[in-house]
Formats: C-alpha cells, sequence, structure tokens
C-alpha cells in the first residue's frame, strides 16, 4: 500500500514539475511570477491580452518604465508559447542611439524623466527578441513598430530569423532600417518558408532597397518552380497555397523610392503569378512610373491590389487606367478602392451622382484610348503601304537581275559554241595538209619518172644517136601541173625541180 501511495505522489510531483516548467515558458505566467516576486503592479495592458484567450502580446510601450521594460524582456526570454508577438511605438524614435524619451519630456525642474529604454536596456530587449525567434516555435506575426533597428542591432536580430519555419507576418514599419537593412533583412528573408507578409512601411528606403525586395521575389519564384516540379515528378498534386514565398508587400511611406524603385519592383511582377498585394503610398510616384505599373499589369493577371494613392503626381486618367485593370480582381470587399473618394457603394443621390462622374471619366478613358488605338492603326496601315512599295520596288530590281543573268549565260553558250567550231577547224586543216603532202608526193613521182627517161635518152644519145632533152614549154607545163594539183601550194618543189631541169640542158 505505502508503494503504490509513494508511486502516486512519484507521478503528481512530476506532473507537477512538468506543469511548472511549462508554466516558466508561458509568458504570462512568467510575467506574473516575476511582477509578484518583485512587488511590481502588473501592466493592464500586458494582462489584458490573455484574457482574450489567445496566446498573443500587442502592447504600445511609448509610457512604460524601464522596469516595465525589464519585466517583459526576463518573461520574452524563455517563451514558447506566444504565437502573436507586436511591440509599438507611436512615435517613431530615431533620435540619437536609443529609445531614450525626447526632449519634450523635460520635468519643471529642468531633470529628465528616466529613459524609456536605455541603450543596456535596449541591447537586452534585441538580444532576447533575437532567442525568441530562434526557438520558438510556434511564433506566426512578429511586430516591431517605432524601434529604432538601424545598424548592429538589426544585424543581431536577423540572426534569430536563421531557419525559423513558423513566421508568417514581419513587420518592422517605422524602425529606419534603411537600405542597408534592407539588404540584410531580405538575405535572410528569401529563405524563410512561411513567411507571407513583409511590412517596411516608413523605412527609409529608397532604390536599392526596391532591388533588394526584387531579388527576394525573383529568387523565390525560382524556388516554387524547382518545387513544383519535384511535385510533379513523384505524381503529387501541385497545391500553390503551400509553396514558399511573399504574398504581401507594405513599401508605404517611402518617399524616396520614386519611380526607378518601382520600375525595379514591376519588372520582377511581369512574370510572378503569387505576389497578391503591393502598397507603395506616399512613394514619389509619378505618371512614369504609372505607366509602369499598367505594362506590368498587362502581363501579370495574379494581383489584386496595388494601392498607389497619396502620389500626388500620379494624374487621374492614370489612376483611371489602372483601376480599369485592377477592375476584374476588385470585389464587394475592395469596391471602396474603385470608386473615389474610398465610399463603398452609392446609397444617396450625391452618391450616384457621384458614381456617375466616375463612370463619365471612365467612359473618356476608354474613348481617349480608343483614339490612340485607331490612330495607331492608320501608322501600322501607312507603314504597311511603305512597305508594299519597296517590295515592288525590290521585285522589278530582282527581275532586271535575273534578266541579266539569262543574257550573261546565253553569251557563255556562245562562246563555248564557237570555240567548239574553231577547234573542229583545226582538226579539218590538219587533214587537208595530209592530203596535199600525198598529192605532192605523187607529183614527185611523176617527175621522177619523166627525170629518168630524160636520162635513158641522153645515155641513148651519146651511143650515137640523137639526143632529146624535154623542152622548156613541156617542162613548164609539168611545173604548172605540180602547182594545179598543189593547189598554188608547191611552188618550192616546182622550183627545184626547174632549176634541176635546167642545169642538166646547160649540161
Amino acid at each position: 500500500m505505502s508503494s503504490e501511495t509513494n508511486s502516486s505522489k512519484a507521478k503528481a510531483s512530476g506532473s507537477n514539475e512538468r506543469r511548472n516548467r511549462q508554466r516558466a515558458k508561458d509568458f504570462h505566467h512568467r510575467y506574473l511570477a516575476l511582477c509578484r516576486s518583485k512587488n511590481f503592479q502588473p501592466l493592464p495592458e500586458v494582462v489584458k491580452s490573455k484574457q482574450k484567450g489567445r496566446a498573443l502580446l500587442d502592447v504600445y510601450g511609448d509610457r512604460f518604465q524601464g522596469y516595465d521594460w525589464q519585466l517583459i524582456v526576463d518573461a520574452l526570454r524563455e517563451d514558447r508559447s506566444l504565437r502573436f508577438l507586436a511591440l509599438r511605438m507611436r512615435k517613431t524614435y530615431t533620435e540619437g542611439n536609443d529609445c531614450s524619451a525626447p526632449q519634450r519630456f523635460l520635468e519643471g525642474n529642468g531633470s529628465e524623466k528616466p529613459g524609456l529604454l536605455d541603450k543596456r536596456l535596449f541591447k537586452q530587449l534585441v538580444d532576447t527578441l533575437t532567442v525568441f525567434l530562434r526557438t520558438n516555435p510556434a511564433v506566426e506575426n512578429f511586430i516591431l513598430e517605432g524601434f529604432s533597428m538601424a545598424g548592429v542591432r538589426l544585424g543581431t536580430l536577423v540572426t534569430g530569423l536563421h531557419q525559423n519555419t513558423s513566421l508568417t507576418e514581419l513587420n518592422l514599419a517605422r524602425c529606419s532600417i534603411g537600405d542597408a537593412g534592407c539588404e540584410l533583412l531580405c538575405s535572410e528573408v528569401k529563405f524563410l518558408p512561411n513567411l507571407q507578409v513583409l511590412n517596411l512601411t516608413a523605412c527609409q528606403l529608397t532604390v536599392k532597397g526596391c532591388q533588394a525586395i526584387a531579388d527576394v521575389i525573383k529568387f523565390q519564384k525560382m524556388q516554387r518552380y524547382a518545387t513544383s516540379w519535384e511535385m510533379s515528378l513523384r505524381y503529387g498534386d501541385i497545391k500553390e497555397d503551400n509553396l514558399m514565398g511573399l504574398r504581401y508587400l507594405y513599401l508605404s511611406h517611402n518617399p524616396t523610392i520614386g519611380d526607378d524603385g518601382l520600375l525595379e519592383l514591376t519588372d520582377v511582377l511581369k512574370e510572378d503569378a503569387w505576389v497578391l498585394q503591393v502598397h507603395v503610398c506616399n512613394c514619389g510616384l509619378t505618371d512614369s512610373g504609372a505607366q509602369f505599373l499598367i505594362e506590368c499589369l498587362n502581363l501579370n493577371n495574379t494581383i489584386e491590389k496595388f494601392d498607389i494613392s497619396d502620389n500626388n503626381k500620379i494624374s487621374n486618367e492614370a489612376c483611371l487606367e489602372i483601376l480599369v485593370k485592377l477592375g476584374a480582381k476588385l470585389g464587394d470587399d475592395n469596391s471602396d478602392a474603385s470608386s473615389p473618394g474610398g465610399k463603398k457603394g452609392p446609397k444617396t443621390l450625391a452618391g450616384l451622382r457621384e458614381h456617375c462622374e466616375f463612370l463619365e471619366m471612365q467612359l473618356d478613358t476608354e474613348r481617349n484610348r480608343n483614339t490612340e488605338l485607331e490612330s495607331l492603326v492608320a501608322q501600322l496601315q501607312l507603314q504597311i503601304g511603305e512597305y508594299a512599295e519597296q517590295m515592288n520596288e525590290l521585285n522589278r530590281e530582282l527581275s532586271v537581275l535575273i534578266k541579266a543573268r539569262n543574257d550573261l549565260l546565253e553569251k557563255v553558250k556562245k562562246l563555248e559554241s564557237k570555240l567548239s567550231k574553231k577547234a573542229d577547224g583545226g582538226i579539218l586543216r590538219k587533214s587537208h595538209s595530209v592530203a596535199f603532202a600525198q598529192s605532192n608526193q605523187h607529183a614527185m613521182e611523176q617527175l621522177l619518172a619523166t627525170i629518168s627517161k630524160s636520162v635513158a635518152d641522153v645515155k641513148f644519145g651519146e651511143t650515137g644517136e640523137q639526143l632529146e632533152l624535154p623542152s622548156a614549154a613541156s617542162t613548164g607545163q609539168v611545173i604548172e601541173a605540180i602547182e594545179r594539183s598543189n593547189g598554188g601550194c608547191g611552188d618550192g618543189v616546182a622550183k627545184d625541180v626547174g632549176r634541176c631541169l635546167k642545169r642538166k640542158r646547160d649540161h
């Protein structure tokens, strides 16, 4: 019996210890325990948040004293329960290096009131928030508003974002992080798988900050494509809602962004299919920036809202054209953005008149666009006529070239035929010379026979009979016959024969 009692006590003590450890890691229990131990009155703002039944902390700390912040810091150090953490300041503290009270809080006797957060305590707060982001597996919303987080403080806080898989909203509005802080923050934000909301309102951003955010969008787009490809290889369903990446960007009240900064964003948003809302109120935009946005909306059908209000240099026509582009995406909840003055619906006669004026302005805008398109069509038709004339001229030049080519080919054929005829004539002349040689040989044979006969007559004359040599007339006849047979080409042979006969006659 005693053993059973001891075991039950041990179980009860073990459960109590686990409960105490869990309570020690719960912010509200730890905060109340610290207040009791140090005999301080709990802040009603902190206690009231627990009564909502949610694990959250959302307070404005402009009136907190140093010891109040110390209790909050100590309670946050080992917290594992908060899902929503928001520490806000109504005033933006950018004076000096800490969140000390401004000069207007001087007391009447000339002494300054205790600082809201001195350097030491503010450093403790930043270190504690860094540990909180690193170790709390449940936090989804992290909001810091109005704190001076530039420089080393932001670098410390960013280390807490490393390998965080639960955060869905990161809000550093009015924290004056600047372009350098934005680049440092984006280097970690692009690896957060579940982060959907990034709020950098009034953070003194310029074009460089927009470039860093554009790089995040581009990087996450490639990551989504890679993840979709892996899912398709495994024959799984591709759910776009489960893919990592930003959905909502709040960059309002950064007047130095300008048109160039908006151009950096719209260039990457043209091919993006996940960003749903972009807020760039009071960012120094003009009609040039509005044109960049219109070109983006011509290609991107995913964006539901692109807030460009409080940019006074954008004309009403450009605003209406942007509203036309977003009109298909605007529903009943966003009807205030589609009507002038921010009114939801025309329920009165004045509202109906205002809505009619808005529709007339929209109709005028469409008419102007139609006129521009008609003028563009006329210009294109003129260009088509010019191109047709150029084509006709080129065709004429081509026909002239073809004719010249044909003439050249005919000349080449004629030259080839002449060359072939000349070659045939050379062969004929060669055969004629051979026949001439043969006829000369025959004539020489006849002449030699005649000469031999004459010699015989001479020999016979020596024996006592009368000597009869061929006369000059007969010799001329022989030579003439040789020339006729040779066609007048045997003059040399005939002359030689004649000289021979003459010598014989003289002897």
